[in-house]
């Protein structure tokens, strides 16, 4: 994607920013503590409504494409891989943005997000929208997870569970 400047010399600004320079100013202007380690990789920290996220975004410039990615901690058992792969599967269906995936080499939850941006460039609005819907996803789903996990219920249960807990704080 790289940095392309106007051919106009009226406008003094650069099309197609690297998107991080946009989460990195939702970050500031939402108070969100923040590293940035290269151009192309920004860690953001948020307290979630269970437990403190992570949201890692990475700018792909030879797809030009900005993906984020949220991993659940803890490492999931072997003996509950199955029922974790059947709630990863009833919470996709319900969720319209990004998707949850298992890493299985490294025995993982999380949470994945891919946005192309080809000649496009990324707003603050569309960075703070892809921030708290990641997140609501990621809330809905911890309940879940930890049901699964550490209560020993079947996917379906849990999903119910924890969209009951959910209704009930209304």
């Amino acid at each position: 994607m790289g940095q392309r400047a106007t051919k106009d010399p009226a406008y003094d600004f650069v099309e197609n920013p690297n998107p991080l320079d946009i989460i990195e100013q939702t970050a500031e202007n939402q108070r969100f503590p923040y590293e940035r380690n290269a151009d192309c990789e920004l860690i953001l920290l948020s307290g979630g409504k269970w437990t403190d996220q992570r949201l890692c975004f990475t700018f792909l410039p030879d797809c030009e494409a900005l993906q984020l990615m949220l991993i659940f901690e803890p490492r999931v058992p072997e003996r509950h891989i199955e029922e974790v792969l059947r709630l990863i599967a009833r919470m996709n269906a319900n969720n319209w943005l990004g998707h949850f995936d298992y890493l299985s080499d490294e025995q993982l939850v999380l949470f994945r997000y891919g946005m192309p941006l080809r000649d496009s460039d990324l707003t603050v609005a569309q960075s703070t929208d892809l921030i708290e819907l990641a997140l609501e996803a990621c809330d809905s789903f911890f309940p879940a997870l930890q049901y699964v996990l550490w209560g020993g219920m079947k996917a379906d249960d849990a999903v119910s569970a924890s969209l009951f807990e959910t209704a009930g704080e209304a």
